[in-house]
C-alpha cells in the first residue's frame, strides 16, 4: 500500500472519533450497503421510502443481514484485558456484546449482524472479541468493523466516487488526503442509475481521431452525463483526466483553468504537453476553433480535448449531435429509479419524449410523493396539457411544474440557491447555514450533482425554475445576514473549505458587499473579498476599500482590515529603493497598533492579534531584538500561542541557536492537535529543511512519513504557494532518503498556473520536479525513459518560465542543466552569477568537465574545498567536494581519483551515501 493511502486510513480513525452517534450512522449506512450489495433499509425506510417496523440501525430487505453502530468512546477497552481475566466478567454487560444482544431482540429472525463502531480496537481486541461471541454461543454470524477495518474497506473502494463523496462531508481531514491520492483525475462521480446512450461507441471513436471533438444539443439532453460516462471509460487511456465545468463561459485559457475542488488555477497546458491527457470542456460557448488551434500548438500527439455545448459550434467529423433518448433508453431511465406499472412508463415517455432531465426529475416528484391511482393520473395530465410549442421550451415548463411541486419542502434550499445563483455550488456554505442533510436531500430529489469534495453542481434548466419561483422573498434577506454572521466567525479561524466558498463564489461576496448591509457585515465581506484577491495586483483598490470604513470601534473586522491595509502599504514599497520610506511607514503602522492596545483592558485573541502584528513588524524592520523580547512576552501571556513559537524559531534559527529553534519546533510539531493551524506546521516543516535540524527530520519527518504526507496534502486544494516551497526545500532529502513517499506524493501535484507570474512557486514546482528526475536517473523504476522525459521537461519549463534573477536561483537552474548534460545551458546561467561561493565553483566544475575541460574543472573543485576551509559554507559538504573531485580525476589519473575518494568516503556520515560510494571505488580498482 503506498504512503498516501496509509496516511489516509490514519486520517480516516482520527476523524471517526469525533462523530456523534446520528452522524456515525448516515457515515456508515453506504458502507453497509456496499458489505451487503444492496440498498439498505435505514431505521424503517426502504429505498422507495415505505416504512418497515424494525427498529436496528440496517438491515436488508429480507432481514437476513442486520447493522449497529456505536460510538462509545470505551467500546473496546475492556477487550484490552487477557482472554482469561474476560470470562471471570459480566460479558453481557460489554458495550459488544449489549449491542449483539440488543439487535437480537429486535431482529430475532437475522442470521447475520454487522458492528460498527468508529473507534479503534488496538492490540488484539478484535481478536479477543471474537473468542467471547464463540463462547456465548451466538449463532448468528457476527462481524466487527472497527474504525480502521471501516478505512481499509474505504480504501479498497477509493476508485469508486459515488461511494467516497457519500461519506466524506464526514471526513474532513481525510477528505485532504483523498484528493491528492485523485488529483490528476478529477472526474465527477458516475450516479448510480446511470444510462449508457447508443451515441457513446461514436463519440469515443470521434476522439481517437480527433485532437478536438464536440458533443452538442439542446440544455437537459444529457450532453454532460454521456461525456462524464465516456471520461470513466477512458480513465485507463489517459494518464491524467481533467474536468472543468465552464457554465456557459465563452473565453477559456489553458494555462489558467479554475478545476474542481482547487482554490488555485491550474496549468492544463503544461499538463497536456507532458502527459496524454484528456481536457473536458463542459457547456462551453466560445469559439471552437480557436480552441482546436490554440490546443495544437503545444499539446502532444495523444492529448485530446472533449467539449460539450450547446451549438454545433465547428465543422466535420469532430462534432456529433446528441437527440433524445430512445424508447428503450428512457425506459431504463424510468425503471431505475422508480417502480411503477409498466403502463405509467409508457405514458412518461408519451408525455415527457427521452429528455433525461425531465425523465429524472418526473420519476423523482413520483418517488417522493408517493403517488396514488388518481394522483399519478392527474400528474400526468397536468404533464401532458404542456404545450410542445410553448416558447421557453417544454423541458422548461416540466422543470417550472417539478420545482413548484418541491417549493414548501425545500423553501430555504431554494432560497439559497436563487441567492448564490450559480451552477457550481460551494457544499460549505450549505453545510454551514443548513447542514449536511441539505445538500443530500437535494441530491436526492435529483436537483443537484455532487461534483466532488467540495462542489456541488445544479443544471441551468433547474436553476432558472427556482430563480423564476423564489424570486425576491423574506428567506433572501435572513440568508444574506447568515452568510455575513457565518464570515464575521470563519475570517478570523479560515478552516477547511472557507477559500473554496471566498473562490467560487467570489461575485456572490461581491454583491453582497454593494448590497444595503451593516458596515460590520460589509467589514466582514471585504476582508473575505481579500483573501481571494491578488493583492500583489490591486494593493491600492483594497487600501482604498479599507479606508472606505470607520476602523476606531476596535472589534475583530476593524482590527483585521487595519492589519490588512498596513501589510499592503508595506508591500507596496519597494525596499531595494526606498527603504527609508518603508521605516516610516512601518514604524506609524506600529504606533497605531500600540495605541489601539492600550484601549485593549482584556487578555484576549484581540489582544493576542495585536501584540502579535507588532512583534512581526519589528521582525520586518530589521529590529530583531525588541522583535524578540516582544513575542516572548507574549508567549509568556499566551503560552500555546503557534504563531509566537513560530516567529521565535525563526529568530532562533537567524541567529544560528539551533538548540533554541528545537524548542519550538518540538513543542509544535511534536503535539499538533485537531486546531493548529495547517499554515504553521508547514512553515516548522520547511525550517527544518535546514541540514542543521538532521534530528528534527528525523522525528518529525522520516519516522512519522504518513503523518507528513498528510500535512503536506490538506493544504494541496486551498494553495499551492505553501506546499510546494515545503517540498521544494526538503525535496532533496525525501528524494534521497524516502524516495517511495517522495513519488507517491509528487507525481500527481497539479501544475500550476504560470500566468500569474508567481516566480517563486514556478521556481519550487521546478525543483520539485528536479528532484523526481534526479530519483529516476538514478533508480530503477518503471517507465523509467518516459518519467525521465516528463519530469525535465516540466522542470525545465517552470525553471524558464520563473525567470531566475538572484544567484541561488540562477545557481539552482544551472544545476539542473547540469544534472541534464546540457552544460552550455549551464553555463548561460553559470555566468550570471555575482557572488563565487563553494557552491558556484562545485557546479562550475561539474558543468567543465561536461564539457572535456578537465583541468580547469579541477581548479574550480579546489576553488570551492579552499573556500569550505575559509568557513564559506559546512564541514560536511567537504566529502562531496572530493567526491566530485575524484569523478574529475578518474579518467586521467585513476590511482589518485582512487585515493581522493578514499578520503571523501572517510568524511562521509551518510550511511547510504557511504555504501555507494564504497560500491564505487571497488568498481574504480577492479579496472585498474
Amino acid at each position: 500500500m503506498d504512503f498516501l493511502k496509509r496516511a489516509f486510513i490514519k486520517k480516516v480513525v482520527d476523524d471517526l472519533i469525533s462523530l456523534n452517534g446520528t452522524e456515525f450512522e448516515y457515515f456508515c449506512k453506504p458502507i453497509f450497503d456496499l458489505i451487503v450489495n444492496e440498498v439498505s433499509i435505514h431505521k424503517g425506510s426502504n429505498l422507495y421510502a415505505k416504512p418497515i417496523s424494525r427498529t436496528v440501525d440496517f438491515s436488508t430487505n429480507n432481514f437476513e443481514t442486520v447493522g449497529q453502530c456505536g460510538t462509545d468512546n470505551d467500546y473496546f477497552d475492556v477487550f484490552s484485558k487477557k482472554y482469561d481475566e474476560l470470562l471471570k466478567l459480566k460479558l453481557e454487560n460489554t458495550k459488544p456484546v449489549k449491542d449483539i444482544y440488543s439487535t437480537l431482540k429486535n431482529s430475532d429472525q437475522c442470521s447475520k449482524i454487522i458492528l460498527f463502531a468508529n473507534q479503534e480496537a488496538k492490540a488484539g481486541r478484535l481478536d479477543n472479541i471474537n473468542k467471547v461471541i464463540r463462547y456465548l454461543d451466538i449463532k448468528q454470524e457476527v462481524i466487527v468493523v472497527d474504525s480502521e477495518s471501516i478505512a481499509n474497506i474505504i480504501v479498497d473502494n477509493i476508485s469508486n466516487q459515488k461511494f467516497i463523496l457519500s461519506l466524506i462531508d464526514y471526513l474532513p481531514t481525510a477528505s485532504t488526503v483523498y484528493s491528492a491520492i485523485s488529483m490528476h483525475n478529477k472526474l465527477p462521480p458516475l450516479p448510480s442509475d446511470f444510462v449508457v446512450r447508443k451515441e457513446e461507441p461514436s463519440i469515443i471513436e470521434m476522439i481517437s481521431k480527433n485532437k478536438v471533438s464536440v458533443v452538442h444539443g439542446v440544455s437537459g439532453i444529457g450532453k454532460s452525463k454521456i461525456v462524464l460516462g465516456i471520461a470513466h471509460k477512458l480513465t485507463s487511456e489517459f494518464d491524467s483526466i481533467i474536468w472543468v465545468g465552464l457554465n456557459e463561459q465563452k473565453e477559456f485559457n489553458f494555462s489558467s483553468v479554475k478545476v474542481s475542488d482547487f482554490d488555485k488555477n491550474l496549468n492544463v497546458a503544461n499538463l497536456c504537453a507532458t502527459y496524454k491527457t484528456l481536457i473536458i470542456l463542459d457547456n462551453f460557448f466560445g469559439n471552437v476553433t480557436d480552441i482546436e488551434d490554440e490546443f495544437k500548438l503545444f499539446a502532444q500527439d495523444d492529448s485530446r480535448v472533449l467539449i460539450t455545448s450547446l451549438d454545433k459550434s465547428t465543422e466535420g467529423a469532430s462534432c456529433i449531435h446528441l437527440s433524445e433518448m430512445s424508447a428503450d433508453e428512457s425506459k431504463e431511465v424510468i425503471n431505475k429509479r422508480i417502480d411503477i406499472d409498466s403502463r405509467y412508463v409508457n405514458k412518461i415517455i408519451a408525455h415527457i419524449g427521452g429528455h433525461p432531465l425531465c425523465l429524472e426529475l418526473v420519476c423523482q416528484i413520483i418517488r417522493d410523493e408517493k403517488y396514488n391511482e388518481s394522483e399519478m393520473q392527474q400528474f400526468l395530465q397536468e404533464i401532458q396539457d404542456i404545450p410542445n410549442e410553448i416558447v421557453r421550451g417544454k423541458s422548461q415548463t416540466i422543470s417550472d411544474l417539478i420545482i413548484g411541486k418541491y417549493v414548501d419542502k425545500f423553501q430555504k434550499e431554494f432560497s439559497l440557491i436563487s441567492l448564490i445563483d450559480s451552477e457550481l455550488i460551494s457544499n460549505y456554505i450549505f453545510n454551514k447555514l443548513l447542514g449536511m442533510k441539505a445538500i443530500r436531500n437535494l441530491e436526492k430529489a435529483s436537483l443537484i450533482v455532487r461534483s466532488g469534495l467540495y462542489h456541488s453542481n445544479i443544471h441551468s434548466i433547474v436553476l432558472l425554475s427556482i430563480n423564476n419561483l423564489i424570486g425576491k422573498n423574506p428567506t433572501i434577506k435572513e440568508l444574506k445576514e447568515n452568510i455575513c454572521n457565518l464570515l464575521l466567525v470563519e475570517n478570523e479561524y479560515k478552516k477547511s473549505g472557507y477559500y473554496n466558498f471566498c473562490v467560487t463564489h467570489n461575485k456572490l461576496l461581491n454583491d453582497l458587499y454593494q448590497d444595503d448591509l451593516s458596515a460590520n457585515y460589509r467589514k466582514a465581506l471585504l476582508y473575505a473579498i481579500i483573501q481571494t484577491t491578488d493583492n500583489l495586483v490591486f494593493k491600492a483598490n483594497l487600501i482604498s476599500e479599507v479606508e472606505s470604513f470607520d476602523l476606531s470601534r476596535n472589534t475583530l473586522e476593524d482590527l483585521l482590515l487595519l492589519i490588512e491595509k498596513f501589510e499592503l502599504e508595506l508591500i507596496s514599497i519597494d525596499r531595494k529603493t526606498d527603504e527609508r520610506r518603508y521605516q516610516i511607514e512601518s514604524t506609524k503602522a506600529v504606533e497605531e497598533l500600540q495605541r489601539i492596545n492600550l484601549e485593549v483592558k482584556e487578555e484576549n485573541n484581540i489582544k493576542l492579534l495585536i501584540e502579535h502584528h507588532i512583534a512581526k513588524i519589528y521582525y520586518w524592520k530589521g529590529d530583531i531584538s525588541t522583535s524578540e523580547r516582544l513575542f516572548n512576552e507574549l508567549l509568556s501571556k499566551f503560552p500555546n500561542s503557534e504563531q509566537c513559537m513560530l516567529q521565535l524559531a525563526r529568530i532562533a534559527d537567524n541567529k544560528k541557536q539551533y538548540k533554541e529553534a528545537e524548542k519550538y519546533i518540538d513543542e509544535v510539531l511534536g503535539n499538533i492537535r485537531a486546531e493548529s493551524s495547517h499554515s504553521i506546521i508547514l512553515s516548522f516543516y520547511d525550517l527544518i529543511s535546514n541540514s542543521k535540524y538532521k534530528t528534527s527530520r528525523e522525528k518529525y519527518i522520516d519516522n512519522r512519513i504518513e503523518e507528513f504526507i498528510s500535512d503536506i496534502s490538506v493544504t494541496l486544494l486551498s494553495s499551492f504557494d505553501h506546499p510546494y516551497r515545503v517540498l521544494s526545500s526538503l525535496s532533496g532529502h525525501l528524494g534521497y532518503n524516502l524516495p517511495d513517499a517522495f513519488v507517491s506524493l509528487c507525481t500527481n501535484l497539479p501544475t500550476p498556473d504560470n500566468g500569474s507570474q508567481n516566480n517563486k512557486l514556478m521556481m519550487s514546482y521546478a525543483d520539485i520536479q528536479m528532484a523526481l528526475y534526479r530519483l529516476y536517473k538514478y533508480n530503477n523504476y518503471e517507465y523509467k525513459d518516459k518519467k525521465l522525459s516528463e519530469t525535465s521537461y516540466l522542470a525545465e519549463k517552470y525553471y524558464v518560465d520563473s525567470q531566475p534573477t538572484n544567484d541561488f536561483d540562477n545557481l539552482k537552474v544551472a544545476k539542473f542543466y547540469n544534472e541534464l548534460g546540457k552544460f552550455g545551458k549551464a553555463e548561460e546561467y553559470l555566468l550570471k552569477i555575482e557572488k563565487k561561493d563553494p557552491f558556484y565553483y562545485q557546479n562550475r566544475a561539474k558543468q567543465l568537465k561536461g564539457c572535456g575541460d578537465t583541468e580547469s574543472a579541477l581548479e574550480a573543485i579546489d576553488s570551492a574545498i579552499e573556500g569550505l576551509r575559509r568557513r564559506e559554507c559546512g564541514d560536511w559538504f567537504l566529502s562531496s567536494f572530493l567526491n566530485d573531485k575524484a569523478e574529475i580525476l578518474y579518467k586521467g589519473n585513476i590511482e589518485k581519483a582512487i585515493e581522493v575518494l578514499t578520503d571523501a568516503i572517510d568524511k562521509q556520515n551518510n550511511i547510504k551515501t557511504k555504501k555507494a560510494w564504497e560500491s564505487k571505488i571497488l568498481s574504480w580498482q577492479a579496472s585498474c
